[in-house]
């Protein structure tokens, strides 16, 4: 009779995966020939009930001592319990797909390039795979990385979040769900380790910032132009940011159409941050070029599994939603139309303002004159000042006003005007308010015309003193104190009977349109005046 089969394989008991036990099964006492069919039909059936009972027969310890060896150090019962746990076998088990998928691991072979490209992003984005067979063209993707994007000087985590910002309007959604990595510390930001990274609610805060409008747009563009002086790049989430990467969207995705948002981010910026903010809109641009020819490009594991774990920030990474609003238009231009519809209703009151202006001069002038000659003269005069001041503004850059010593020395040149008999003091660079320069611009012509016919200018041995200062009252607005004196002058006496248009513009206009404070006087030596007028920071 056949000898059982388990009697054979039981002695000595033993546990085959324990290391450091000789496992192998008894000698056969027969011959091999015979041995042949048993060992086969124990092989079916034997090794895995022995290996079953041979381990419940065992106790915990020796349990341990049997596990085979794993790359990681269990030297405790606590360890021990820790290496079976879930989370000890998703990490595992995290590691072993990454190892299996995740391009530039040690498993792959990689090419100096990438290892640089690892090293200097904390990653190896596909990006820089999608031209595998031509490994040149990589090689020329990572230069200008390095140079439009990585070594420019803005600060490591604006760059990063604009590139975030701006790649919602790809419709291949890479762009955004590798630089979304980037913040989250899945690499590092722009390239610099030390930047620093965000929460996932401070990145859904900027994913889901809202578009601008034409109404928001105006309020931007005009903060943004309000900058006595460039102010650099803005903190992070501040509102300045805010009105910054609005005006970038508009450049960004209508460029023909954004004369004024490109002004305004000069204004605000500077000569120096705006060129290298130029550049690398310019990178952002070609990298979504790059992946919308590329659109079989893969998500990197590292963030399939951050996109699996949280799945408000993937319903917002895959939404294209922000870039159907690009590629269509319709929004943008939506916003656009409004703000020109804005700018062409400031316009038509500008212009019913300045044709009221010239109709009051038209019939001020006829009323003091009374041959069509001197008419003429004097209203043609009167028209050359108003169209300098319209040369002014059309010729300021966005955000820019003009100031009342550039003013006042363009009216003197305009009349040809020697300093010789002139002394100007006042400090430069003060701001005047857009909607009073022309009535402003006005009574200054009126002072100039009189004192070269009847005044100081007039004689040459006369002078004109004008003298200046701002004052800055808490609570108020700044105001401008300006003092016209002039010395040296013989004034008929009926003179102070026959007020002229240039008076009554000083002492009437003003105070009523501009708010200012006027004072006129004729002295035995010239005219006194003195006007107060509100005027910008």
């Amino acid at each position: 009779m056949a000898p059982s089969i388990l009697s054979s394989k039981q002695k000595p008991l033993c546990n085959p995966m324990r290391r450091g036990v000789d496992s192998s099964p008894a000698a056969p006492t027969t011959s091999p020939a015979a041995s042949k069919p048993m060992l086969r039909e124990g092989e079916l059936v034997a090794p895995r009930r022995h290996s079953i009972v041979t381990v419940l027969q065992r106790t915990p310890r020796e349990r341990f001592e049997a596990l085979p060896a794993y790359d990681v150090a269990i030297s405790s019962r606590r360890d021990f319990m820790r290496f079976l746990s879930f989370a000890a076998l998703r990490e595992r088990w995290r590691n072993a797909l990454a190892t299996r998928r995740v391009p530039g691991t040690s498993t792959e072979h990689t090419t100096p390039l990438q290892r640089e490209i690892r090293e200097r992003l904390g990653v190896l984005p596909n990006f820089f795979r999608a031209a595998a067979a031509t490994p040149g063209v990589a090689e020329q993707l990572w230069m200008q990385a390095k140079a439009a994007y990585l070594d420019n000087p803005l600060p490591s985590r604006f760059k990063e979040r604009l590139f975030v910002h701006l790649s919602r309007f790809c419709e291949v959604r890479y762009s955004v769900v590798r630089h979304v990595g980037f913040l989250l510390g899945k690499g590092y930001p722009a390239g610099d380790a030390s930047a620093g990274h965000e929460t996932i609610e401070q990145v859904l805060e900027l994913l889901n910032r809202p578009l601008p409008s034409a109404s928001r747009l105006e309020a931007v563009f005009a903060r943004l132009e309000g900058y006595p002086e460039p102010k650099g790049i803005p903190a992070p989430r501040s509102r300045d940011e805010e009105d910054l990467f609005d005006a970038l969207t508009v450049m960004f995705v209508v460029p023909a159409r954004s004369t004024q948002a490109r002004a305004a981010v000069q204004c605000a910026l500077g000569d120096e941050s705006f060129e290298y903010l130029m550049v690398l809109l310019g990178f952002i641009r070609h990298t979504h070029h790059w992946t919308e020819t590329h659109p079989d490009l893969e998500y990197e594991t590292d963030m399939i599994m951050l996109m699996a774990q949280h799945q408000e920030l993937a319903r917002r990474l895959l939404d294209t939603a922000d870039s159907e609003w690009a590629h269509a238009g319709d929004a943008v231009r939506e916003a656009l139309t409004g703000q020109l519809q804005v700018l062409n209703t400031e316009l038509q009151h500008r212009t019913r303002n300045l044709l009221s202006v010239i109709r009051v001069l038209f019939d001020r002038t006829l009323s003091k004159h009374n041959t069509l000659d001197s008419f003429a003269e004097v209203f043609a005069s009167r028209l050359d000042a108003i169209n300098r001041v319209q040369i002014y503004l059309s010729r300021l850059v966005q955000g820019d006003k003009v100031t009342f010593d550039v003013l006042l020395r363009n009216e003197l040149a305009a009349h040809a005007l020697s300093l010789q008999q002139i002394t100007l003091e006042g400090p430069e660079g003060i701001r005047l308010r857009s909607s009073t320069l022309q009535t402003f611009a006005l009574a200054l012509h009126e002072l100039v015309v009189n004192a070269v016919k009847y005044g100081a200018l007039s004689c040459p041995t006369a002078q004109l003193l004008v003298s200046w200062e701002v004052e800055r009252a808490e609570g108020q607005p700044p105001m401008l104190h300006l003092q016209w004196e002039e010395t040296g002058v013989r004034v008929l006496a009926d003179d102070n009977s026959r007020p002229g248009y240039g008076r009554e513009l000083i002492e009437r206009a003003l105070p009523y349109q501009l708010k200012a404070k006027t004072h006129y006087e004729l002295q035995p030596e010239g005219v006194r005046c003195s006007i107060s007028v509100p005027v910008l920071e």
